[in-house]
């Protein structure tokens, strides 16, 4: 397939399992529930506040929210906690995929989709 998004993804993106992610319902989920998504994201942001020697008041509340953001695996599209949009991850949060390149690439790649609250469940 001659494709401009293929970078040789097929080396590490074979025959996954991608959980479909909506934000920002999936954030407020994570917020709520303290859960491995919120664990990452608060993770990367005290490590940067402390690296940047930034004050504590970055990190009250849902302020930690503005600290992550992803690209598509394909197509670099962003996906933010904070916009509407549909993504696709893999379990450990490492791979994220936009609709448009999940679509056209869910077959040659031989991805198993699931929703998200499969994640939520497996990892508690």
């Amino acid at each position: 397939m001659d494709d401009w998004r293929l970078r040789g993804q097929e080396e590490y993106l074979k025959h996954l399992t991608f959980y479909k992610v909506r934000f920002p319902d999936f954030w407020i989920k994570a917020y709520a529930e303290k859960n491995a998504f919120y664990q990452m994201i608060s993770t990367e942001a005290h490590r940067f506040v402390e690296q940047m020697r930034r004050g504590e008041e970055y990190l009250e509340g849902e302020k930690i929210q503005h600290f992550w953001h992803e690209h598509c695996e394909f197509c670099w599209e962003k996906a933010t906690t904070d916009k509407e949009c549909v993504f696709y991850c893999t379990k450990d949060m490492r791979y994220w995929v936009c609709p448009d390149c999940f679509k056209d690439f869910k077959n040659s790649f031989g991805w198993v989709e699931k929703d998200s609250t499969e994640l939520f469940d497996e990892q508690e």
